[in-house]
């Protein structure tokens, strides 16, 4: 499945949007299995990539990730899907053991679908202007019962549909540990991290200001993360982080790019 969420064609989809905040019901810090979807008020974290709100799909040209309300989506639009995936059961291979597991699997989707309320539901969508085009899969958000829920398709031949309710969860305590206000002494610019999401508290670039979400951090061990940061030209950078013993934070950037930051 594509990496990064790009507009899901749909059955009867609607694209009218409206540029607004998130609703706040939305917002935390979402999980199924491995999959992590992070909401807060600016930005939308989903496979580990930052999208910024935007409200509604861009128009024209743009830079970075951006998420977006895209329209609506029902659960008329769902069943119609499941039946094109009812009836390419076998087109990808005709082995008893396969068919047996898609039916299987249909089983498990039609329940999940007769979970769903016959309601109209605005989806949230990300796009990313260096991935668009770049797969036939992607994933919209649903919220239905105060629970999000990712509806993952792919449009090829033989293709799937995935409806997976999440759960609202706190964040890992790895990550919670490294709560509270950093400032690098380095590159004059500072940040106040909760729960893995940094907001700036001091700016050395006219690319960002003081409120700004410009890091995120996830943890690969108790002491090591990955991640994505603003740097000085207003762009989401990947990033690597390790924990020392001395309490900062060792920075590893594109082409070895190496800082640290001290809690203040």
């Amino acid at each position: 499945m594509s990496r990064y969420l790009v507009a899901l064609v749909l059955a009867g989809l609607t694209f009218a949007t409206q540029a607004q905040p998130i609703n706040e019901r939305w917002l935390g810090r979402w999980e199924a299995d491995a999959t992590t979807f992070i909401v807060t008020g600016q930005n939308v974290i989903f496979q580990d990539k930052v999208c910024r709100w935007v409200g509604k799909a861009p128009a024209g040209n743009f830079s970075g990730c951006v998420a977006f309300y895209g329209g609506a989506l029902n659960k008329q639009n769902l069943l119609e899907r499941f039946k094109v995936a009812e009836n390419n059961v076998g087109i990808l291979s005709s082995e008893p053991k396969r068919i047996a597991e898609e039916k299987k699997w249909l089983q498990q989707l039609k329940r999940q679908l007769d979970d769903i309320s016959p309601d109209n539901f605005r989806y949230v969508a990300t796009q990313d202007a260096d991935y668009q085009g770049s797969g036939d899969c992607g994933s919209v958000f649903i919220m239905d019962k105060a629970v999000a829920i990712r509806i993952a398709q792919c449009d090829a031949i033989g293709a799937e549909l995935a409806i997976m309710p999440m759960q609202k969860v706190p964040a890992p305590a790895a990550v919670t540990q490294l709560n509270g206000r950093w400032f690098s002494t380095q590159w004059k610019y500072g940040y106040e991290l909760k729960n893995g999401v940094g907001t700036a508290t001091a700016s050395n670039s006219a690319k960002f200001k003081v409120g700004d979400e410009i890091i995120y951090l996830k943890p690969v061990s108790n002491n090591s993360f990955e991640g994505e940061q603003v740097f000085q030209d207003g762009k989401f950078h990947q990033i690597k982080v390790s924990l020392l013993p001395d309490g900062r934070l060792q920075f590893r950037g594109e082409k070895n790019i190496s800082w640290t930051m001290s809690r203040q």
